[in-house]
């Protein structure tokens, strides 16, 4: 009977050891694998919120960590600056001890550089269990930069040429409603026109449905970005009518002119007379006087919008076209080209590949876009601007744009965004919404 009992005890105890390891093997696999869902936190924030620096300020980067794990984290966080050059300017490191399951704050000294422009900055952690790195941009007396590379003597005299070239082409205006289009209160038109070249360009007009009667209403007028989808109609408010427009190429103009996604960078840019950008930018024009056309739109309070591409157009045209009144651009591309050689990314690539391809000199291909270079064109602008740039866009790099910025003449507001790329956060689009019904008197 001992020996029975003895035996069932033994596999009693047997069962609750088995049953005891396993239990811990699966509170420790459970741990492991909420200990490996947990993240290490790394970030990096400038002592100015937009990254911009003046004269006199320090340049500090406040760099935060959480440690979730329990090992403490010895190691370093550095910095490495480069210039547009990609020329290391500054660097240093700092030795740093995290310990288990906390957080903690290290603030990096960056030296003060004495040229104007935007400096890369890369941030990196090195500790016992995480490595990574921050890469971020900040800029330094930005108001003081100027690009080196003159415009063309007879640029205004270029443009000038093709207005009235222009004029000669009979507009033919045509306004279609689309009921099928037609929403939320909004009627809906398709407009045509001819354009330069003898070109039939199109876009979307929107005004409510129950608009007063001999109301003049404000006119947002709203250019494409870069590709070949275009503008769609835009719904709008009771006091306000939106007009999408698509340039040759873009959207529902894209027929008798239909470049493939790179051409519309490089379609006949040898010469700049036929070069694409050029019956682009008379096209948006031909939209301007369609507008003025239009006894129900007040051509006193005309807004040229955009963002990308559409941010170039949008500030283009405006710096051509005295009516249109108020300017928004976003991200606006190919400012200051030939401060571009060298850079890997678009558009510069684009225009590599199409050298390459025809055995074309790069300075060739550069000639002809000193003419459709923003920086040229802002000189010129003199209406009341808003402009939203991302110090990590690579596309429309923040050195370039203030090449441009620096030489508008008129009243312009800049709102930086030192964490984003190719985009501007909703909040700018409240922004120019309300600008735009203070400034038309929409309440």
């Amino acid at each position: 009977m001992l020996k029975k009992l003895g035996l069932h005890y033994t596999v009693f105890l047997t069962i609750i050891v088995l049953t005891i390891c396993v239990s811990h093997a699966s509170a420790a696999l459970l741990q492991h694998e909420e200990e490996s869902e947990k993240e290490f936190l790394f970030a990096a924030a400038p002592s100015k919120k937009d990254a911009i620096y003046k004269t006199g300020d320090k340049i500090k980067y406040v760099v935060s960590v959480d440690n979730p794990f329990d090992v403490v984290q010895e190691g370093t966080v550095s910095f490495r600056v480069t210039n547009t050059k990609n020329a290391e300017v500054a660097a240093n490191s700092i030795k740093v001890n995290i310990g288990k399951r906390s957080s903690d704050k290290f603030t990096l000294d960056v030296p003060f550089q004495k040229d104007p422009g935007f400096y890369k900055i890369a941030i990196m952690i090195n500790v016992s269990e995480y490595d990574d790195t921050l890469r971020r941009t900040f800029g330094v007396n930005p108001r003081e930069v100027v690009s080196e590379y003159p415009e063309p003597g007879d640029f205004d005299k270029f443009w000038s040429d093709a207005r009235n070239e222009l004029r000669k082409v009979k507009p033919e205006f045509k306004m279609t409603p689309q009921p099928t289009r037609s929403r939320s209160g909004v009627d809906v038109f398709l407009v045509e026109m001819k354009s330069i070249d003898n070109v039939t360009v199109r876009g979307w007009l929107s005004m409510a449905k129950n608009r007063k009667a001999k109301q003049k209403l404000p006119v947002l007028v709203v250019f494409p970005g870069y590709g070949l989808m275009g503008v769609d109609a835009m719904i709008t408010t009771q006091d306000m009518a939106v007009f999408t427009f698509n340039f040759r190429g873009e959207g529902n103009s894209r027929d008798a002119v239909r470049p493939t996604y790179a051409g519309f960078l490089t379609d006949n840019i040898e010469d700049k007379k036929k070069y694409i950008l050029r019956g682009a930018i008379m096209d948006c024009i031909r939209a301007i006087d369609f507008v003025c056309s239009r006894p129900e739109l007040d051509t006193a309070n005309i807004t040229a919008s955009g963002a990308s591409l559409g941010g170039f157009f949008s500030i283009a045209v405006a710096s051509l076209d005295k009516r249109i009144k108020l300017c928004s651009s976003n991200n606006p591309v190919f400012s200051d080209w030939r401060a571009l050689r060298g850079n890997a990314d678009w558009p510069m690539s684009g225009l590599m590949k199409y050298s390459n391809a025809r055995f074309v000199k790069l300075d060739k291909l550069l000639d002809t876009l000193d003419y459709f270079d923003l920086k040229n064109f802002s000189k010129r602008l003199e209406c009341r601007t808003v402009i939203g740039i991302g110090l990590l866009d690579h596309l429309a790099p923040p050195q370039n744009q203030y090449a441009m910025i620096n030489r508008i003449v008129g009243e312009h507001k800049v709102f930086v965004y030192p964490n984003l790329t190719h985009e501007v956060p909703p909040s700018l689009h409240v922004y120019v919404t309300h600008w735009l019904m203070d400034e038309f008197g929409l309440f």
